[in-house]
């Protein structure tokens, strides 16, 4: 699908002419120092949640029914995966499959950003033995043992 851009100013400017373009594709309104909007009929954005909707059902399906298949799907989607240790891949692929059906059910994906986020910082540091080696040491601080 087209995504046609603008400044957000030309809709403010322009409104008729920016929301015309909707038929097109989405339209994204670029902001200064802000995120970024995007513009889209109900209709298609409706259509997005019910695809991401069977996705995540399709995926919980896979997890269940066959989950070396989504191992090795995952693996070609995320590749920083082969740092992780066998056993923390295989929590990665169950949490993964429960959070994103979680997400599509919430329609949420901020908790599925953030686990795939704090999984990859997990393998950064089974890439690199010496960073490790460091985070295992014992921690020097003053106060009471935690």
């Amino acid at each position: 699908m087209k995504v046609i851009e603008y400044p957000f100013s030309d809709l403010l400017r322009r409104p008729k002419a920016v929301t015309r373009e909707v038929e097109q594709g989405d339209v994204l309104l670029r902001r200064r120092d802000e995120p970024d909007l995007r513009l889209t009929r109900a209709d298609r954005e409706a259509e997005r949640a019910a695809t991401f909707a069977a996705l995540g059902k399709a995926l919980r399906n896979i997890a269940v029914h066959n989950p070396a298949a989504l191992d090795s799907a995952l693996r070609d989607a995320f590749a920083w995966l082969e740092f992780l240790p066998d056993r923390d891949r295989k929590h990665f692929v169950e949490e993964f499959s429960r959070a994103i059906a979680a997400a599509v059910e919430l329609d949420s994906y901020v908790p599925l950003t953030q686990l795939v986020r704090e999984w990859r910082a997990s393998a950064e540091i089974h890439a690199d033995p010496r960073l490790a080696r460091r985070l295992k040491q014992p921690l020097k601080a003053n106060g009471k043992r935690v």
